[in-house]
This record gives structure tokens, C-alpha cells and sequence, in this order.
């Protein structure tokens, strides 16, 4: 029988949110929301179930294939749970391409999941933002999705010091690996060999570039090209035109006094969509394992697996699990505040209704109010309000309802005062 007993712990790599856990991520997605608004984004939603094909096609091998939540419907049909946000977007933008006006700013906070092993950082299931811009070829998209970034991390309280925004060029890579003469099948594995560059130590990245078939001269210039800096990109700039546009927008941001966005040329992006920018935001008081906040970029190509034409876009996805164990790790995340602003005592089952009659009024009023509805000792109720936070206790005795009054307690001061229920509505707010 003992297995047959179900499990109290969540799905592995998944998370119940309790109340102070909710509060704490209604303070991060009321961030997200304020500051994509200020900027003029509009929210949308799709739905958690896709055609598992859709993913496949632009994904990638991890997320169109072993991350990927799939299953066969009662209809004989192959679906999935979205693992990401992007060829959701762009098929619903294909749907209605001719009846949307571009450009297009958008944003979403959903649930997401990917069937990989659970870590620091990373589970099963995740909540994640998504903003992005469509309908725009110039680099200005870029300048403005990372001011976006960078308000967030002000709004955040963030100190200046302890994150970047790491940005480099798909395009930029395709020059490295045209110049190298590096072949198509060695590409995606020196491209993944970049992409952890930073989970390596400098010896295992050199003989991990040898190992996967790379002569001396292309790895030692893959090694090189980490190292790369804005000025190299001045001196290829007519050759590449990756390092065209990654010096047009470091000039736009230096002319715009942005700060915190540095060029790292090992910053790859796995998803295979993506054609120009790419960006990632870092904590860089994390050396040893470090891992991305977020991660975008441009990826102009995407409407094409519709049959449509090309729109530009770029975007990012900013995941809920490394930004809370950043928020954490800095002590950035505000203490628990109920929303409940008034604690209505209930002193004898005889008095229920005049007392239930106060807490209507409250609530009528727009005042968040919680009522006590079995009658207890007046301390453990006075505990309960405390232990929740809550600023205002309301008691209702005889002698306050034979004088038309109620007892109204600041919690945080410890003082009590009669006054008239229509004289406490100011008081409480």
C-alpha cells in the first residue's frame, strides 16, 4: 500500500507558490508589466498547447526535440507544451500580418516548459517575459529593448556594478567561421563550444575546439576572436556586416550616455532562429557559474516556416528563476506585505452580523478587508492579524455597537480608538 500513497511534493522541477511566494512574484511581474508599458508595449497572450512541429521547424535539436513536453491528443494530434514564446508570436502575427500595424511592440509574462534535468537556475517549468519588436530593420530596435533591460534592473534596485548586458553579432560569427574556412558541419559544434565559453576553463575550451576537428590555426583564432574588442570591429567593419551593426549601435548607446552593455564576442544564443544582435544580461558578481538573467535577439527569418515574407524583429525572454536568485543573492527582494488592510475581530457568534455588517462597509468602500467568522479568544485573532501583516484590526463588542462605534487598532503602533465606521474609511487609507 505505502506506494500508493501519493506524493505532498510538486511535479520534479516545478513549484507551488504560496502566498508570500505569490507576493514576491506579483513584485517582479508588476515590474516587468509598469516598465513595458512606459515604453508603449502592449500585452498579449497565446495558448500553452502548439502543434509540436512548430517548434521543431525553428527551435532547435534541445527545445524542438529532447526538452520539448509532447504528446499525442485524443485526436490522433502530435502537441506540446510551449517551451518558449517566439514561434507562438510569429505565428499569430503570420495569422494576421495584413490587419496588424507595424511596428509592433509586445510583451507577455507566461508559463512555460522544457523537460531537462532540474538545476540551479533552471526547472521544469518557469514564468518568463517576453518583449519584442517588430517591423523595425534598424538598429534602433536593439537601443530600445536594452533601455527597457536596463530600467527594469534600476527599477530592481539593482547596483550599477553587479550586472551587464553582454551583446555580440550572429553575422560577426558567420565572418569568423567564413574567414577560418570552417565547414558547415563543424559550425554548429564550435558555435555550442562559444556559447559555454564561460562554463570553461580556458585549457578544456582549447581542447574541446581540437577534439570536435579544428586544425591549430583555426583554433588558435577561435581563441583570438574571444578576445575580440570594439576596436577590431572598426577595422572589419567593412567586411563584416556584423561588425557594422555592432558598432552603430555601441555608437548610438554611447551617444545616448547608456552604460552597463559591453561586447563579448562568445555570446552565441543556441536557439537557431536568430540572424543579426544578439544579448544576453549577466551578474557579474557570479564568476563561477554564471548563467543569463535573459537572452535575445534579432531574428528577422521567423515568418518565413508561414510561407510569409520577412518581418524584422528582436526580442528578448527573461526567465523569473535567475532573476529572483539574483534579487536574493543581492537582498533586492521587498519584505512581505499582505494586500489585506483591515483585520475584522469577531468577539461573540451574537454579534456576527452588525460585525459582519462592518466589514461589508469596508469592503464596499474598496478597503481590502478580511473577517474572522468563529469566534476565538481576542488574542489569537490580534496574533493572526500580526502575523499576517495587517495594519488595522476593527473590534466590535456591546459597549462599541450600544454607542454606535467601532474600536479601530493600528497594529503598528499598538494604539486603539473609538470612532464612527464612516469616519474610519479616511483613517485606514
Amino acid at each position: 500500500m505505502k506506494n500508493n500513497i501519493l506524493s505532498k511534493q510538486p511535479y520534479k522541477g516545478t513549484t507551488d507558490w504560496y502566498p508570500k511566494d505569490m507576493f514576491l512574484r506579483n513584485y517582479l511581474f508588476d515590474i516587468w508589466t509598469k516598465v513595458a508599458k512606459k515604453y508603449g508595449y502592449e500585452e498579449y497572450d497565446t495558448a500553452q498547447l502548439e502543434d509540436a512541429n512548430l517548434y521543431r521547424v525553428k527551435s532547435g535539436e534541445e527545445l524542438g526535440g529532447s526538452q520539448l513536453y509532447n504528446f499525442t491528443d485524443k485526436g490522433g494530434r502530435e502537441i506540446a507544451l510551449r517551451p518558449e514564446m517566439t514561434p507562438s508570436l510569429a505565428r499569430m502575427v503570420a495569422l494576421k500580418k495584413n490587419e496588424l500595424q507595424f511596428p509592433l511592440r509586445w510583451f507577455n509574462i507566461g508559463r512555460y516548459f522544457r523537460y531537462e534535468k532540474p538545476q540551479k537556475g533552471r526547472k521544469r517549468e518557469f514564468f518568463q517575459l517576453n518583449i519584442d519588436i517588430l517591423g523595425v530593420q534598424d538598429i534602433t530596435a536593439e537601443v530600445e529593448i536594452i533601455q527597457f533591460a536596463l530600467d527594469v534592473m534600476k527599477e530592481l534596485n539593482a547596483p550599477k556594478n553587479s550586472f551587464e548586458i553582454k551583446v555580440s553579432n550572429r553575422y560577426l560569427l558567420d565572418y569568423l567561421f567564413d574567414t577560418l574556412q570552417i565547414s558547415k558541419e563543424l559550425r554548429v559544434k564550435v558555435a555550442r563550444a562559444l556559447d559555454n565559453y564561460l562554463k570553461m576553463s580556458a585549457n578544456d575550451f582549447k581542447e574541446y575546439l581540437a577534439e570536435i576537428g579544428l586544425n591549430n590555426t583555426q583554433v588558435s583564432q577561435v581563441i583570438e576572436y574571444t578576445k575580440w574588442d570594439i576596436q577590431k570591429l572598426d577595422k572589419i567593419k567593412d567586411e563584416s556586416i556584423g561588425a557594422q551593426q555592432l558598432t552603430e549601435l555601441f555608437s548610438k548607446l554611447k551617444a545616448l550616455s547608456i552604460s552597463n552593455v559591453v561586447f563579448c564576442p562568445y555570446i552565441v544564443r543556441g536557439l537557431a532562429y536568430y540572424t543579426g544582435t544578439v544579448i544576453e544580461l549577466y551578474d557579474i558578481g557570479q564568476k563561477d557559474t554564471p548563467r543569463a538573467m535573459f537572452g535575445g535577439g534579432r531574428y528577422d527569418n521567423l515568418l518565413e516556416i508561414f510561407n510569409e515574407n520577412k518581418i524584422p524583429a528582436f526580442g528578448l525572454g527573461w526567465g523569473d528563476i535567475t532573476t529572483f536568485d539574483f534579487l536574493k543573492k543581492y537582498n533586492l527582494l521587498p519584505e512581505y506585505k499582505s494586500d489585506i488592510k483591515v483585520f475584522v475581530s469577531l468577539m461573540d457568534s451574537s454579534l456576527y452580523i452588525p460585525t459582519a455588517e462592518v466589514a461589508t462597509y469596508l469592503r464596499d468602500n474598496n478597503i481590502n478587508t478580511v473577517m474572522q467568522i468563529t469566534p476565538v479568544k481576542l488574542s489569537k485573532q490580534l496574533q493572526v492579524a500580526n502575523s499576517k501583516n495587517i495594519p488595522w484590526v476593527v473590534i466590535l463588542g456591546e459597549d462599541e455597537l450600544k454607542r454606535g462605534v467601532i474600536q479601530l487598532k493600528d497594529m503598528n503602533s499598538g494604539k486603539s480608538f473609538l470612532i464612527k465606521k464612516e469616519d474610519s474609511i479616511q483613517k485606514i487609507v
